[in-house]
């Protein structure tokens, strides 16, 4: 009998750790992922606050992608997206490969004034973006990426946007 209990404990306890690995770990309203969502929302809006900083953001953006117009290095940084008809996004993103406790969460500003969010996976330092081509606009990369809008504030911005659901 102790035997079967000891088989039936470490079957529960594998079970568990592979839900846990596969996500159900990490709540889409964990407290570490509202902690995040405040934090990058203050270093978003002070970024954008910061009338030099979208100007120098491009900067170092344009010089970086002087060399290579083809590269992803000329539109994409740690901190700012910008497509082909000059829209842009100041970003902050995170990823449940970088941090367990939090389920992947992407947070932006945009140059039309919109706070967007969205559950898309970009992965570790958004490489998913540096695999693709630039952006034609602020509405493509928003269908393709499924982004939403949202006040700015909320925790409307914690619901998940992908992946999107099955339709039969």
């Amino acid at each position: 009998m102790k035997k079967l209990l000891l088989i039936a404990g470490i079957c529960g306890l594998l079970v568990a750790v592979a839900l846990y690995a596969a996500g159900a770990g990490a709540s889409l309203r964990s407290s570490a992922r509202r902690a995040w969502k405040e934090k990058a929302i203050t270093d978003i809006a002070a970024r954008v606050g910061d009338p030099a900083w979208a100007t120098n953001e491009l900067a170092v953006l344009k010089k970086r992608g002087a060399n290579d117009e083809s590269s992803y290095k000329g539109w994409l940084s740690d901190h700012l997206i910008v497509m082909r008809n000059g829209d842009w996004l100041a970003y902050a993103s995170v990823c449940q490969k970088q941090n367990h406790r939090i389920r992947d969460l992407f947070l932006a500003r945009g140059s039309d004034g919109r706070w967007y969010y969205s559950t898309y996976h970009f992965c570790i330092d958004m490489i998913v973006l540096s695999w693709d081509e630039q952006p034609e606009d602020l509405a493509a990369f928003a269908k393709k990426y499924y982004l939403r809008s949202f006040d700015g504030r909320s925790d409307e911005c914690l619901q998940k946007t992908w992946p999107p659901p099955k339709h039969d």
